[in-house]
């Protein structure tokens, strides 16, 4: 039998990442039109309707007479609220059932397919998502073929190559706007990397995960590990983490111990979102720099890709340079009106090894577990009960490489030093969610979201420091036991409406939070004496400048209590406008005890109070179905912290200086304004995004500024207070593009990626050392047909940064430098896939600026190469799903 068939391909799919080089089949459609026409010279006539169900997929087949093929384009979908639609004439359904065809509930998150006349010679095909918009990827074919009598029963056993049609993914984003949007038209720069795209870059933590994203970085304490996101120059805790919507603790630092942000376990989420900017109109406090949202995985997801009522995956993985094993397994089933889900992700592994330098490199040893479970409930059509938990589990063990004085060239500080850390970090959480969804209910709310949650996260560490004093005649042996705790419970409510207000139509969206932080700090040792024949000579705990035990600040209590509106308002077919308010109140409490005046019987503590009003308003221009403008005006702000109000870091015994730190109840947010501005663009064969902004930042706060000296019992005493002391500035581009040499999916394709930041210390007139210098990802990318294997060729160049003209003269300087890395899949059955990739091809010794940044003010230290990313490594990952 003779065929011939017509196959373009559109695919929606929010699990894919924003980053174009990443995943290169990437489309970019109307959001705003109510309509997209697919013009035909010639009415065709539509004699059948046929689904392809596939894991992540769903393909609408639309068979037409012979003779009378039918012309797509790439991007017959535009969204409508929360469905796809697209619309087809001329055409003619002609079908033995009649002018309507409908399939319900296809996937999870999609409730029904409709195929319709509209009247005379249109078509509509509507994607009815579940009260919001479907991530299950969709394509549409169409297919021509000899109207014989035999040749249409044979058509219907004819077996689909979905994998030969060209299919461009659309990202959706939640994080954006509170509601699914297109992430090509939401007004923010927003990435989102899904399950998939990190199982693919073998991804193995959080720097692993933005390895490949522009104007994103995230920082490593030698001892401590990762410590946080840095966005645009900002980093810290101007960077808002959330899990779940659930705010991860914040960074703490003080003195040596600096206690980062990673408290998830990456293999067990479901997608990431990162927005680029401040995002407080929406978040709130801490969202300066931008936000970083985990999805952990759902029921629903896996269960979406199967028919039957029960999934599991397994999942296992190693890395050669540290020697590392991650491992894992969740399974996901539905039971009547209950889905349910358990996994557990582990990993475990040693330090990496250097091309160079590895006598400098610390021993250690890092475990980690994470054990989650949900239970969802359909309670009716429309609402849904969801309880999750969720158990974090790290342990990082660590030895300092000894250093002898002759390798530092004269003494440094202690000699002889044997120096051991274990840091275990944990985090358990517990939430209750009421879900609604019924966009196609009679009343004004259309979709509702309230949550309670607790969460206690922390700390323990074990520190042990063995020594010779300076004169190198008295052995120390040190016992240092730390805690610090993050104890968070608090509740939400968002409620979401659609409706139209003459000829604008609206989704509004609004509602409220509020939670409760408790954070304590407390530090105890010991420290034992011995004489040269090994004697003790004394045991005290007054270790240093302290008399343990003490605690660094007062017990802290922080309320946060935000309201916000977002409107998004569809003046007319081609441009919507996004406006959006919050307000918060910010509220510290603090409690003097005992061991908060250990050291300083006079210790001061405040409480604080303060508030803050965050507008945003953003617009989506489609100029034509292949560009579109974006951008936005937004408002940031970040509260003081508890630490940085208030400090017992005090010390006025001290023979050779003496300081106390001063409480400030008078500090001011940080506040930052943002303007952005991008084009984005689709066609056949490739696509790109230019995003550029401006953003002033004020009140700057830098803990433990000078505040002058004082006399304390006649001895003189300096002082220091965190105060807002400075304003600056970050303007640059993030560019993103792709090039398919085939309207194909395989075959080669062209990926790569752009990132440029500036920034300026305005108040001193000097570059703002916390912005990452240039990077640029270039990439060369293979698909096989159906999707059997790929290969990815990905370098990454990074320049120097801009520092300031003040250091010291003979200042340490990093370099710029190239990596190349390889990455790989191969489908071995459809349920059982193998990912490899070679890191560092070239096997490069290279540094990465986060890393190196706290080095800027002195000279190379010879033991540089302790700070050096791993050379050569293979990593690679098998995952079985049944």
């Amino acid at each position: 039998m003779e065929r011939s068939s017509l196959r373009y391909s559109l695919a929606l799919c929010g699990l894919v990442p924003l980053m174009f080089w990443m995943s290169p089949d990437k489309a970019i459609a109307q959001t705003n039109p109510e309509t997209n026409q697919l013009a035909q010279a010639q009415p065709t006539t539509i004699i059948g309707i046929r689904l392809d169900t596939r894991p992540n997929r769903v393909n609408i087949i639309l068979e037409t007479a012979a003779g009378q093929p039918l012309t797509l384009p790439g991007q017959p979908f535009i969204q409508r609220g929360t469905d796809l639609v697209a619309t087809i004439e001329p055409a003619i359904l002609a079908l033995p059932d009649g002018q309507t065809w409908q399939f319900t509930a296809p996937t999870a998150d999609i409730a029904a397919i409709t195929v319709e006349q509209q009247g005379g010679d249109r078509l509509e095909i509507i994607v009815q998502g579940q009260g919001e918009l479907p991530t299950t990827a969709v394509s549409l074919e169409t297919m021509a073929t000899i109207a014989t009598k035999d040749d249409m029963a044979d058509l219907t056993e004819m077996p689909l190559d979905l994998d030969a049609m060209p299919v461009e993914e659309l990202e959706i984003t939640v994080l954006g706007t509170r509601s699914p949007r297109l992430v090509s038209r939401t007004p923010g720069s927003i990435s989102v990397i899904d399950a998939e795209e990190i199982d693919d870059n073998l991804v193995q933590d959080l720097r692993d995960l933005v390895r490949y994203e522009p104007n994103v970085s995230v920082g490593n304490d030698r001892r401590y590990g990762l410590q946080d996101v840095n966005i645009r120059g900002l980093g810290g805790n101007r960077v808002l983490i959330l899990n779940d919507g659930i705010r991860i603790p914040t960074q703490f630092t003080f003195g040596t111990p600096a206690l980062g942000r990673d408290y998830v376990d990456l293999d067990s989420l479901q997608r990431v979102e990162i927005i680029r900017g401040p995002a407080s109109a929406l978040y709130g406090s801490d969202a300066l720099g931008g936000v970083v949202s985990f999805q952990t995985i759902d029921p629903s997801d896996l269960l979406a890709l199967t028919d039957k009522n029960n999934f599991t995956r397994i999942s296992t993985g190693f890395e050669t340079t540290d020697k590392s094993l991650n491992y894992g397994a969740v399974t996901a089933f539905r039971a009547d009106s209950l889905e349910a889900l358990i996994g557990y992700t582990g990993r475990s592994g040693f330090e990496a090894r250097l091309p160079e330098g590895n006598e400098f490199v610390d021993d250690r040893y890092g475990d980690r577990d994470n054990f989650l479970g949900k239970l969802n409930f359909k309670l009716s059509e429309n609402s849904t009960l969801a309880f999750t938990t969720e158990i974090f589990r790290s342990t990082n063990e660590f030895q300092v490489a000894p250093i002898t004085a002759a390798l530092l060239q004269g003494p440094r500080g202690f000699q002889g030093q044997n120096e051991t850390l274990e840091a275990d970090s944990y985090r358990e959480r517990y939430s209750l969610a009421y879900l609604y969804d019924n966009p196609d209910g009679e009343g004004f709310i259309d979709n509702a979201k309230a949550q309670v949650y607790y969460q206690n996260a922390g700390v323990d560490e074990l520190r042990t420091q063995d020594f010779l004093n300076f004169a190198g005649t008295e052995r120390r042996f040190r016992n240092l036991s730390n805690t610090f705790t993050d104890e968070l419970f608090g509740g939400e409510v968002q409620l979401q409406s659609n409706f139209r207000w003459g000829n604008i139509d609206n989704r509004l969206t609004y509602g409220f939070d509020l939670s409760k932080t408790n954070n304590e700090r407390t530090r105890d040792g010991l420290e034992t004496r011995f004489d040269s024949a090994g004697n003790v000579t004394l045991t005290t705990n007054q270790v240093g400048a302290d008399n343990f035990p003490v605690k660094d600040f007062p017990d802290s209590e922080t309320t946060r209590f935000g309201v916000y509106l977002q409107n998004e308002m569809a003046l007319s077919d081609t441009f919507t406008l996004l406006p959006g308010l919050r307000y918060d109140t910010y509220r510290l409490d603090t409690t003097i005890d005992e061991l908060y005046q250990r050291n300083s019987p006079d210790a001061e503590a405040a409480d604080f109070s303060d508030s803050a009003l965050s507008p945003n308003l953003g617009f989506v221009w489609q100029t034509s179905p292949e560009i579109a403008l974006v951008g936005r005006y937004a408002r940031g702000f970040r509260s003081p912290l508890y630490s940085e109000i208030n400090a017992g870091f005090t010390n006025l015994t001290s023979p050779f200086f003496r300081y106390k730190t001063l409480s400030n109840p008078n500090l001011k947010p940080e506040t930052s304004d943002t303007f952005e501005l991008g084009i984005r663009g689709d066609f056949p064969r490739g696509n790109f995004s230019v995003t550029g902004f401006y953003s002033y930042y004020e009140n700057f706060i830098e803990t433990f500024a000078n505040a002058g000296t004082t006399l304390i019992n006649g001895n003189l005493v300096n002082l220091f207070q965190s105060q807002n002391v400075g304003a600056a500035r970050t303007y640059g581009v993030e560019l993103a593009g792709e090039y398919r040499f085939s309207e194909q999916p395989h075959g080669f394709s062209l990926i790569g990626s752009l990132g440029l930041t500036v920034g300026d210390d305005l108040e001193d007139d000097e570059p703002l050392e916390s912005v990452e210098p240039l990077k640029a990802v270039l990439g060369l990318r293979y698909r096989a047909k159906e999707d059997r294997w790929g290969t990815d060729l990905i370098a990454t160049l990074v320049g120097e940064p801009r520092l300031r003209g003040d250091r010291p003269a003979g200042s340490y300087s990093p370099e710029g430098y190239a990596v190349v890395d390889l990455l790989g899949y191969y489908n071995i059955n459809p349920n059982l896939k193998l990912n490899a990739g070679i890191f560092n091809l070239f096997n490069n010794q290279y540094f990465l600026y986060s890393d190196v940044r706290p080095l800027l003010n002195s000279p190379e230290p010879v033991d540089i190469a302790r700070y050096a990313q791993p050379g050569i490594s293979l990593r690679a990952g098998l995952t079985w799903q049944f």
